[in-house]
């Protein structure tokens, strides 16, 4: 007889002794129960047994009690088909099926997946009728068939569909009208999940890669961690009440973190209609406007002065430049959304990569954008000081344009 099977039997017949006997008993007592105890555990009498409970169970992939213990649906076994989608669901994962149903029978699913000589289960044997099998179950108080067919009732339904109000439903559109589903629980799944993360972060090399990290020591491998994960409960102080799967797990299982991304605050604003109204905003440049306002307004007509004010404009011209490579980081093409075509030409060209070479081989661009960075200028700056009474007139204006336009040509900050 296969190994297996034989401890199986030994185990159960040691279990039904230990609590029955009792140093109290005299030799006699004790040997009439060994004797009770072999012809209860052996096939002859065990099998039959078996056949008439198997029946109190059911074989699932999808139990509906993860819902609610007392619902009561079709026992379902799914055979999902395998494909490479990238999806975490039946079909993709290997995992065993869950039983659940009275207590008393646990047993017989036991013995069921016990594996044979050859790896697979005796269930597996019993539905293709393998002669080894039929070797184990050829005893004399049983045909073979009846006990296949009690044994193997174990996995059958009696084909219809039928739900419960306890399981979770949802209405799901289709065409014109709904389909009602019913959601049921791939505890397999949930299974393969949770020992997959345990082995994760709780495995001997895990333990030791923490263990180096906490005394700051270099460990070979390191170690990864699955964060934010949620723990949920499925039938409280009863687990077993569910399926054995959950109650293996001590009716606990992870949840993985399903919230959408976090949204980034985008650093710069991209222009619909004019670069220079819609992404810059003044107060981002009013040091800027104050510190050449004072130098206008000083009176003083020197070289230092100039050079002031000229280098205050390059650091101007330099934080509007920075805001224009930070539209172009947002990747090439942005300006051909609809949403965008009301942008000018000209700005659509010095701001998307996508017509980096009409940039590069066009020149007309160039003099518009000069015209309206340099106007910008000179009216934020009478914007920013109406007090001051000061105002840039046409010198000023080629002055400016001459050195907006050697940054913008050269498509490059003057400081870095």
């Amino acid at each position: 007889m296969n190994p297996n099977i034989s401890a199986f039997f030994a185990e159960r017949k040691a279990t039904w002794l230990k609590t029955r006997m009792k140093a109290s008993l005299t030799a006699d007592e004790q040997s009439a129960l060994n004797d009770e105890a072999e012809n209860k555990f052996s096939r002859a009498i065990w099998l039959p047994d078996a056949a008439k409970r198997a029946s109190w169970l059911s074989i699932v992939s999808h139990p509906s009690k993860f819902s609610h213990p007392s619902a009561k649906t079709t026992s379902i076994i799914a055979n999902g088909r395998a494909a490479n989608d990238g999806y975490l669901r039946t079909g993709n994962v290997d995992y065993e099926l869950d039983v659940f149903g009275n207590a008393a029978a646990m047993d017989v699913y036991k013995f069921l997946m016990l594996p044979m000589d050859d790896g697979q289960t005796v269930l597996q044997h019993l539905e293709r009728d393998s002669a080894e099998i039929r070797a184990l179950l050829s005893v004399p108080t049983a045909s073979y068939e009846s006990l296949k067919q009690g044994l193997i009732s174990i996995k059958q339904s009696d084909f219809v569909n039928k739900t419960d109000q306890l399981v979770k439903q949802v209405y799901f559109p289709v065409d014109d009208s709904y389909h009602l589903l019913s959601l049921l629980t791939p505890s397999g799944l949930l299974t393969k999940l949770k020992t997959h993360i345990d082995a994760l972060r709780f495995s001997e090399t895990t333990k030791q890669a923490k263990e180096s990290r906490r005394k700051n020591e270099h460990h070979e491998q390191g170690y990864d961690d699955v964060l934010d994960l949620t723990i949920t409960g499925y039938g409280g102080t009863q687990p077993q009440n569910v399926s054995v799967l959950n109650s293996q797990n001590a009716g606990r299982a992870y949840l993985l973190p399903s919230t959408p991304p976090p949204l980034q605050k985008r650093q710069i604003r991209l222009p619909t209609r004019n670069f220079f109204r819609n992404t810059l905003r003044l107060r981002q440049f009013e040091d800027s406007f104050q510190t050449m306002d004072r130098l206008i307004r000083s009176g003083v007509n020197n070289i230092h002065v100039r050079e002031g004010i000229r280098n205050t404009l390059k650091y101007l011209i330099d934080q509007v430049l920075q805001q224009a490579f930070q539209i172009r980081a947002t990747g090439p093409g942005w300006s051909e959304k609809e949403h965008y075509r009301s942008l000018p030409s000209a700005q659509r060209i010095w701001l998307d990569d996508a017509l980096l070479e009409q940039r590069q081989n066009q020149g007309e661009w160039l003099d518009e954008i000069t015209l309206n960075f340099a106007n910008w200028i000179l009216n934020s700056h009478e914007y920013l000081h109406k007090e001051t009474r000061v105002k840039l007139g046409d010198d000023e204006l080629r002055e400016v344009r001459s050195i907006v336009e050697l940054a913008v040509g050269s498509d490059k900050e003057f400081f870095k």
